[in-house]
């Protein structure tokens, strides 16, 4: 049983705790849980997508997972990328880019700029078929046709409004 914080619309936990596939029913207006999500850049400003297996709906996204309990959003995305694509990026300069309320999560978004080499991911089957290095046009292409979770394209737009702010 995995155990979620409740966050509110701010991004602050409520001190409410719930059973992870809660119905969203249960939830007060305003109540949200937490998920992070990363969007690593290599030197070629291509970003790191995955597509996700057939038993998570086989769509684009980027790599990220709910918080847990008890967990920061930032620890959150050093344990999914570990187990996702079996890579530590713990002692990286990860940086945290706030939140975006969009849709019932609260998505906490992070940025790293790291040179991953393809070759040494290791999938987690169920959760991953594969990786690969797309360029923004190859991932608006994949948005456009509808490939990509809605929620990771509105985080890369809070990316990309990163890297234009501090022309990165």
């Amino acid at each position: 049983m995995e155990l979620l914080d409740v966050y509110d619309d701010k991004a602050i936990k409520t001190g409410k705790v719930v059973e992870r596939g809660t119905n969203d029913t249960n939830f007060k207006r305003g109540e949200h849980i937490a998920v992070a999500i990363i969007y690593i850049e290599n030197d070629n400003n291509e970003f790191l997508i995955q597509k996700t297996s057939k038993q998570k709906g086989g769509l684009y996204s980027s790599t990220g997972g709910h918080v847990n309990h008890n967990e920061e959003p930032i620890d959150t995305i050093k344990r999914e990328v570990k187990e996702e694509l079996g890579i530590d990026i713990s002692n990286d300069n990860i940086i945290s880019l706030g939140y975006l309320v969009y849709d019932f999560p609260v998505r906490f978004i992070f940025y790293l700029k790291k040179n991953i080499d393809i070759n040494n991911i290791v999938l987690q089957k169920d959760e991953v078929e594969s990786v690969s290095y797309m360029s923004i046009d190859e991932i608006r292409d994949i948005i456009d046709k509808g490939l990509m979770h809605n929620a990771h394209a509105k985080v890369l737009e809070k990316v990309l409004e990163y890297k234009r702010d501090f022309n990165i």
